[in-house]
């Protein structure tokens, strides 16, 4: 049994140890075993809280530079745009070298550079273009780069498996970087040709 000490205080009440009953120093042994356990606990938690800042730190020195332009040599984002079947059948085949973003409706955060690649619902892949900033504005434009005769000739969805990729489930998304980007890119030159 554990060591106790002579006297106790409940509830403003100081008790001599040795009056006590064997059942009520058992609870008190009880007791200080719970205080033991609860003092561990309590610095158990503060190694935690020092470990969660120093991962912070580390995770805050991680982080890009929101103030930091991106490079040149950074290699360019991949994103999927869905436009609709109207705008589609309106616009195919493309005529024009440049589009306004706003055609699409976009409201992602496209930046300089950035690819974009057209999606059809019912038909598939239908073009890519590069994004192109204004330079009297802040307009941005998508200049088309590659895009189907018809909305026929589109990649359809199941193709795109072989790529590591999903149809978009959103009006614009980026592409994951596990996906052969390239390889898409080659499968809709082909088709273009």
């Amino acid at each position: 049994m554990a060591k106790l000490p002579k006297s106790i205080v409940i509830e403003g009440r100081r008790y001599p140890t040795w009056a006590l009953s064997a059942k009520a120093r058992k609870q008190l042994v009880n007791l200080g075993l719970v205080d033991a356990h609860i003092a561990e606990l309590h610095q158990r938690l503060a190694h935690h809280h020092v470990a969660r800042k120093h991962y912070q730190l580390l995770l805050a020195s991680a982080l890009p530079d929101p103030q930091r332009q991106p490079s040149v040599s950074e290699s360019p984002r991949y994103f999927w745009q869905s436009v609709s079947k109207e705008w589609a059948q309106k616009h195919w085949p493309i005529r024009m070298a440049t589009f306004r973003l706003s055609d699409f409706e976009s409201t992602n955060d496209y930046r300089q550079d950035d690819r974009v690649l057209c999606y059809v619902k019912g038909h598939g892949v239908v073009g890519w273009g590069v994004v192109e900033e204004d330079t009297h504005s802040t307009k941005r434009h998508l200049v088309w780069q590659v895009g189907v005769p018809t909305l026929d000739a589109a990649l359809p969805a199941k193709t795109l498996k072989e790529f590591s990729l999903r149809h978009p489930s959103r009006p614009s998304q980026a592409l994951p970087a596990t996906a052969d980007i390239d390889g898409l890119l080659t499968a809709l030159d082909t088709k273009a040709a």
